[in-house]
């Protein structure tokens, strides 16, 4: 019978060089996809709003089944099953409770230190381009500044078929962030004892070297979500906290397409 255990000791760590490639390789990829590709979509008269999740679906989706595919091979070394090895382990009231707990303060922080990105965006010449949409600008409101001009070129009212679009990448940025860097990535840094959820969690706020001017709030966040993770062994509460923050993403949008 095969065992439903996972000993992250037991798991193969890996070293620094591989860790650096690890998470640079994804990050590479983003960076192409989002530096090179999407700007060239952009100015060849695809609005920003269209070409930003048609870009992201594509690299995540394989991002996706990449951490699948490993951690089904390990899960066969292993002896165990899985949803195991995913670190999908179910939680107890008072878990979740202690998880909630630290991603709440975790969200209060890094809504604390939204306010640098400002001010860091300004220190580090970094900023949103043009061919990215607007909810990834903090320098954009979104209530104060007219649809029209949040997506040129691009009649948001009536465009349904948007709000679907926008949900596959949020589900697959979710997949990719929480079974590649935290269910694949974590476990295999477990050697690092206590620092592991640390590096984890500033590696993961560097891998998205395609919005740097975020960091601010990145970093918190990454940090926060990451030492959950570590303490109780389970991806749930991430998973869960993720996706009602992203939510805000295409409720956002689904509010512009249908008023």
């Amino acid at each position: 019978m095969t065992n439903t255990q996972f000993d992250w000791a037991k798991t193969r760590q890996l070293n620094w060089v591989q860790l650096v490639a690890a998470f640079g390789i994804p990050s590479a990829i983003a960076f192409t996809g989002f530096h090179a590709v999407l700007p060239l979509l952009h100015a060849n008269g695809m609005p920003a709003i269209v070409a930003w999740p048609i870009v992201a679906s594509v690299m995540l989706l394989g991002f996706t089944l990449a951490p699948l595919w490993l951690m089904n091979k390990e899960a066969r070394e292993l002896g165990i099953n899985l949803r195991s090895r995913m670190c999908l382990k179910p939680l107890d009231r008072r878990q979740w409770l202690f998880a909630s707990g630290i991603l709440v303060v975790g969200l209060v922080v890094a809504g604390g230190t939204g306010g640098l990105n400002t001010v860091w965006s300004e220190f580090s010449g970094l900023s949103a381009p043009d061919h990215f949409p607007f909810f990834l600008d903090p320098t954009i409101d979104p209530i104060s500044v007219l649809p029209s001009d949040l997506t040129p070129g691009f009649r948001l009212k009536g465009a349904y078929w948007l709000i679907g679009l926008m949900v596959v990448t949020l589900l697959l940025n979710i997949l990719v962030e929480e079974l590649y860097f935290r269910a694949w990535l974590l476990p295999k840094m477990f050697g690092l004892g206590a620092a592991a959820w640390v590096v984890n969690g500033v590696a993961f706020a560097l891998y998205h070297t395609f919005q740097l001017w975020l960091l601010p709030q990145l970093i918190p966040l990454s940090l926060f979500m990451a030492f959950v993770v570590y303490k109780t062994r389970s991806i749930w509460p991430a998973f869960v906290f993720h996706f009602l923050v992203n939510s805000l993403n295409v409720i956002a949008i689904a509010y512009l397409v249908i008023s």
